[in-house]
């Protein structure tokens, strides 16, 4: 069986990641990290990158809640009102 240059770099860049994720979390580098990204704007820079989503998502949900006709459709309904109104 041959054995692929793929196994070695997986086994190599799962090494390097396991090394990386064991840092210490309160080692005064990390705590500047943690004080930069979630300083005093974290809270206003997060709900300005949510509430597009959030209000994109919510009009999508009512326009597919209430349907919207088709063309089609609402000149079928138009001709049909003016039938039943002569």
């Amino acid at each position: 069986m041959r054995h692929s240059l793929l196994e070695p770099f997986v086994l190599l860049a799962s090494l390097l990641v396991t090394t990386v994720s064991a840092a210490c979390p309160n080692c005064a580098t990390s705590q500047v990290v943690k004080a930069s990204v979630l300083g005093e704007g974290f809270w206003s820079y997060l709900v300005m990158l949510v509430v597009p989503f959030l209000l994109i998502g919510a009009l999508s949900a009512i326009l597919y809640r209430i349907g919207l006709p088709s063309p089609g459709m609402t000149s079928a309904r138009a001709r049909s009102g003016a039938e039943h109104q002569t």
